[in-house]
C-alpha cells in the first residue's frame, strides 16, 4: 500500500481524480455540477496536485450511491492505482450514508493507497485531525436524507388521508389541477374508455394498445389501474368519479385472466436466453426472451413486414420467433469460424487491435460536457472557461485511451480458440455459459425478422480473429419446427452480415499490413519460403 497523506500539504503532486454526484440526470441540467468542478479546480491549483483527467459523474440518491456502476468503476481504478487522491466538491455530494463512507474509506480506498480531499470543508479522509469533522459532516449529511425522505413520506401521507389523491406523476387519462390534485383529463377520457372497450370486447391487449395509439405498456398499466374507476390502489374511494363503468372495467379483467399466459409464475431457470444483445435492425428496440420464443415487444411495420410466408396454422404475428431459430444462427456462424480458424496461422504473425477508443459509456458522457460547455459559453462568453473545460475532456480523452490499449494476441493463440468456440456453445445448451459466450463475442445483433442479421462483435472476438476469418457476407439456412410464423418449408434463410472490428494483420511471408485474412487473400502472398518484401 503506498503511504496515506496525513496533511494537506503532503498533497503536492499526487495525481487527482475527480468525483461529482447529483441525486437524478434532470439536475445534471443545471449549475451542481460546475460548482463541484469549480471547487475540485481550486484545490487543484492550491495543493499542487497533478489533474489525470479521470472523473466519475453519478446520477443516484446518495442514500445508495454506493451500489452505482459508477463507484464501482472508481474504485476499481483506486485498487489498479490509477491515482492517489479522489476530488469530491461537497461532503453532500459524495454519499449520504454515514456506515458506507466509513465503509468504502477503511476497507478500499486508504488500504489501495487514496485519500479523499472534501473541498467545500476541506477535509482530507487520511488525516488524524480532520476524523472528527468528517464522520460529522458524514453524519449530517445523511440525517438531512433521512429527515427529507420522512417528510415526503408524511406528505404523501397526508394527502392520500386528506385529500384522496395517490400523489405522484399523473397516469394517462389524468392531469393534476391548479390545487396540485388529481383529475381526469378530459381530451383523453375517451382514448381510456375506448380502449377498456376494445379489452372487454375480446382484443389482446396489443391489438387494443395499436387501435387506440397508446404504447403497449402504457396501455397495460391503464387495464390493470383502479384509478380509471375512481378508486385507489388500496381500494378505497378517490376524489373524482370514475372515467369507466364498472360493468366495462369487470368484463375487461375477465377477458384478460382467461387469455393471461403467466399467472405469477417464475422463471423457468432450465430456459435461459443468450441473446441480451439483440436488437431490431429497424427501430433498434430490443428483443426479449419469453417462453421459448424472442419476442419483439412493440413491433415496428419493417419487422413484422419480414416474417417468412405463413404455413396456414396459428397465429402469425410476425413478431415472435423461437428461441433456437437465432440461437442456431448463432450456432451456424460460430461453425464456420471454427472451420475457417486455420487461415490465422496460415496467413498471419499476430492478430493486434484496432486504435484503442473511449468506451461507448464514457465517450457519450465527454460528449454531453462538451455540449454543456458551449451552452455556457454562448450564454456568459466566458472563452477561458470554455478552453479550461475542453482541456480538461481531452485530458480524459486521451488517459482513457492509454488504459484502453490491450496486448497482441498471437495467432496460434486466437486460432485454437476460435476452433473451440463451437464446440463450448453447444456443450453450454441448457445453462448460462452461451450467455456469458454471447457477450463475450458480440457486442450487439441486429436482425430483420429471420431474413437478415448485423453482427456487430466486441473488442476481445477482433482481437481473437473472429471478423478475420470470415467474408463480409454470408447466407444460413436455419430450421424451426413448430414455428408459429415459419415458412411452409419450416427453414428460413437469413443473410449475417458482420459489422467486423478488422484487427490489423501482419502477413507471416511480407510481414505487412494486411486488413482482410481471408483465405482468398493467400492467393496474393508470396511463397512461404520468402522471407523479405
Amino acid at each position: 500500500m503506498s503511504r496515506l497523506p496525513t496533511s494537506p500539504d503532503a498533497l503536492v503532486g499526487l495525481r487527482a481524480a475527480r468525483w461529482i454526484r447529483e441525486s437524478t440526470t434532470g439536475q445534471f441540467d443545471r449549475y451542481g455540477p460546475e460548482a463541484q468542478i469549480e471547487l475540485q479546480d481550486a484545490s487543484i491549483r492550491r495543493l499542487g496536485l497533478v489533474d489525470t483527467g479521470l472523473v466519475w459523474t453519478a446520477a443516484h440518491s446518495g442514500r445508495t450511491v454506493y451500489r452505482s456502476s459508477e463507484m464501482a468503476a472508481m474504485l476499481d481504478s483506486a485498487r489498479n492505482g490509477a491515482f492517489d487522491v479522489l476530488l469530491v466538491g461537497y461532503v453532500s455530494r459524495w454519499q449520504r450514508n454515514l456506515r458506507r463512507t466509513l465503509e468504502l474509506l477503511e476497507d478500499t480506498l486508504h488500504p489501495a493507497g487514496v485519500a479523499v480531499w472534501f473541498a467545500d470543508e476541506e477535509i482530507l479522509s487520511s488525516c488524524d485531525r480532520h476524523w472528527d469533522q468528517l464522520v460529522d459532516e458524514a453524519k449530517d449529511a445523511e440525517r438531512y436524507s433521512r429527515r427529507l425522505a420522512r417528510r415526503i413520506h408524511e406528505g404523501y401521507a397526508s394527502k392520500l388521508t386528506k385529500q384522496r389523491d395517490p400523489g405522484g406523476h399523473p397516469p394517462f387519462g389524468f392531469r393534476r389541477n391548479e390545487a396540485k390534485l388529481l383529475e381526469p383529463d378530459a381530451d383523453k377520457v375517451p382514448t381510456v374508455r375506448r380502449l377498456f372497450e376494445l379489452s372487454a370486447a375480446g382484443y389482446p391487449d396489443r391489438e387494443a394498445a395499436h387501435e387506440v395509439g397508446l404504447p403497449l405498456f402504457t396501455a397495460r398499466g391503464l387495464l390493470t389501474s383502479p384509478l380509471v374507476v375512481g378508486r385507489l390502489r388500496d381500494g378505497s374511494a378517490a376524489h373524482w368519479p370514475a372515467i369507466v363503468t364498472e360493468d366495462v372495467w369487470n368484463k375487461a379483467q375477465a377477458v384478460r385472466l382467461s387469455r393471461a399466459t403467466n399467472l405469477g409464475r417464475k422463471a423457468d431457470p432450465r430456459r435461459p436466453y443468450a441473446l441480451a444483445m439483440l436488437h431490431c435492425a429497424a427501430c433498434g428496440t430490443r428483443l426479449t426472451g419469453d417462453t421459448g420464443y424472442y419476442r419483439h415487444r412493440e413491433p415496428c411495420e419493417a419487422f413484422i413486414g419480414a416474417a417468412p410466408a405463413h404455413s396456414g396454422r396459428g397465429r402469425s404475428w410476425g413478431h415472435a420467433y423461437r428461441q433456437e431459430r437465432y440461437e442456431g444462427v448463432v450456432e451456424e456462424l460460430l461453425g464456420r469460424v471454427g472451420a475457417n480458424a486455420g487461415t490465422l496461422t496460415a496467413v498471419v504473425r499476430k492478430v493486434g487491435d484496432r486504435p484503442a477508443k473511449v468506451s461507448g459509456a464514457d465517450s457519450e458522457r465527454i460528449a454531453t460536457e462538451r455540449e454543456r460547455a458551449m451552452a455556457r459559453y454562448l450564454k456568459d462568453r466566458d472563452s477561458g472557461a470554455l478552453d479550461a473545460t475542453m482541456h480538461r475532456l481531452d485530458a480524459q480523452e486521451q488517459a482513457m485511451r492509454e488504459r484502453a490499449v490491450p496486448d497482441e494476441v498471437p495467432a496460434e493463440v486466437a486460432s485454437g480458440y476460435l476452433r473451440e468456440l463451437s464446440k463450448t456453445w453447444q456443450e453450454a445448451q441448457g445453462g448460462q455459459g452461451r450467455a456469458l459466450l454471447a457477450q463475450a463475442l458480440f457486442e450487439r445483433i441486429d436482425v430483420l425478422g429471420m431474413s437478415e442479421a448485423t453482427v456487430t462483435l466486441t473488442e476481445h472476438a477482433s482481437r481473437h480473429g473472429f471478423g478475420a476469418v470470415l467474408p463480409e457476407e454470408i447466407g444460413i439456412s436455419v430450421s424451426g419446427r413448430g414455428e408459429r410464423n415459419g415458412a411452409s418449408d419450416g427453414t428460413c434463410r437469413i443473410a449475417v452480415r458482420t459489422a467486423r472490428r478488422i484487427a490489423t494483420m501482419t502477413c507471416s511471408c511480407w510481414q505487412t499490413p494486411v486488413l482482410d485474412a481471408h483465405p482468398r487473400r493467400q492467393s496474393a502472398c508470396p511463397p512461404a519460403t520468402s522471407s523479405t518484401r
